[in-house]
């Protein structure tokens, strides 16, 4: 199978093509350091032979965000070793995805428009980048990845509707430029051969937004600009609904309704840029098993890496389950979203098919694997 095959981002080398796309958790505490539920969350990933595990979104500054991991200082660096260092014992490599988010209020659908940032306020936020992804290289994290996808920072730069007309808007180049002063500033900081990579948003799914006739143009900027891997979502803007509720956040965290493998346009349409510059992409978005990542994905060119989330929620050893032939004792991912609901309740982000498949056996559903 080509997704046991290995493959190279910059000088970083996957054992194989399963990558375990970026979720929150809510298992960082109230301060956003690591905690031992965290680890155990991504080393049981590892254990069960994913090749790259994708740390969720890690926040960069130190605005209030309850429950959100974070990576802004050398404080954090012991408890993100300490992850990295269980995950590495399994031969998974990991990155960080570093987020930077700004003031907003869900409750009455408020959210400061980058419009509003000031220059010496964007110069802070590379600042922010690059001092947590020095902090990332230092904890032991093998690659970044700047979230410029669904409705956070960098992607309301990079979008059509940010209506700055200043150096950081007006054209496309303009809109991309906080990201690409980012990755030249960072690859200052961690070396050439350090694997810096981005998540996108192919569309946006909003009127006035991204399609691929401009995220195919941000792609070919990015992989200029020296990244090393693509990680390709879609939708999730705040414009259509806070937290993944409208259209748009549908699109991003599709329920049973939609069809698999929604997002496949997307990542064989940004590869067709991306393979020019020897850049692999990732996408994900409805891929249940691995033989639909097999024949959908790689084997028709949609993408280099099969990303899946929500599956390997639901069961902690879907990838080696399949490997070993045993699919049918597989918890399958019912996409009911309910650990969805538990994010916007700043609750610990968990399957309940997973919790009653456990019920019914009479199991603990979270027996730890990492004591620290």
């Amino acid at each position: 199978m080509k997704i046991l095959e290995p493959i190279k981002c910059k000088n970083l080398e996957l054992k194989n093509r399963l990558a375990w796309t970026p979720a929150v958790t809510c298992l960082a505490d109230e301060d956003g350091f690591v905690t031992d539920a965290l680890i155990d969350r991504h080393a049981k990933r590892a254990k069960s032979g994913v090749g790259f595990i994708m740390v969720e979104a890690c926040g960069v500054n130190r605005d209030k965000s309850p429950m959100l991991l974070r990576l802004c200082g050398d404080d954090y660096i012991e408890g993100h070793k300490k992850l990295t260092d269980a995950c590495h014992a399994y031969g998974a490599k990991l990155s960080i995805q570093l987020i930077h988010y700004m003031k907003q209020s869900p409750r009455n659908n408020w959210k400061r428009d980058i419009a509003d940032l000031s220059k010496d306020e964007i110069d802070q936020i590379v600042r922010e980048y690059v001092n947590s992804a020095v902090c990332a290289k230092k904890a032991g994290y093998d690659a970044i990845e700047l979230h410029v996808a669904h409705g956070y920072t960098l992607s309301s730069f990079v979008s059509l509707l940010n209506k700055r007309n200043d150096e950081y808007g007006k054209t496309t180049a303009g809109r991309c430029k906080i990201v690409t002063d980012i990755i030249a500033r960072c690859r200052e900081e961690l070396g050439d051969d350090y694997c810096i990579g981005a998540r996108i948003s192919g569309e946006e799914f909003v009127m006035g937004g991204n399609t691929l006739k401009q995220t195919t143009v941000i792609a070919k900027i990015f992989c200029e600009a020296g990244l090393n891997f693509l990680s390709v979502s879609g939708g999730g803007k705040t414009e259509d609904g806070f937290w993944y509720t409208g259209y748009s956040g549908e699109r991003c965290m599709a329920p049973a309704s939609y069809p698999l493998g929604l997002h496949l346009y997307l990542g064989e349409g940004i590869r067709e840029v991306c393979k020019d510059y020897g850049v692999p992409v990732i996408i994900a978005g409805k891929i249940p098993d691995l033989k639909y990542g097999e024949e959908e994905v790689l084997a028709r060119g949609k993408a280099d890496i099969v990303g899946v989330c929500r599956p390997m929620l639901a069961d902690p050893e879907w990838f080696n389950k399949q490997l070993e032939g045993r699919e049918g004792e597989i918890v399958k991912c019912s996409y009911c979203n309910t650990c969805m609901d538990r994010d916007r309740a700043f609750e610990p982000v968990n399957c309940i098919v997973w919790e009653k498949f456990c019920a019914k056996k009479g199991v603990d559903p979270y027996v730890p694997l990492y004591r620290g």
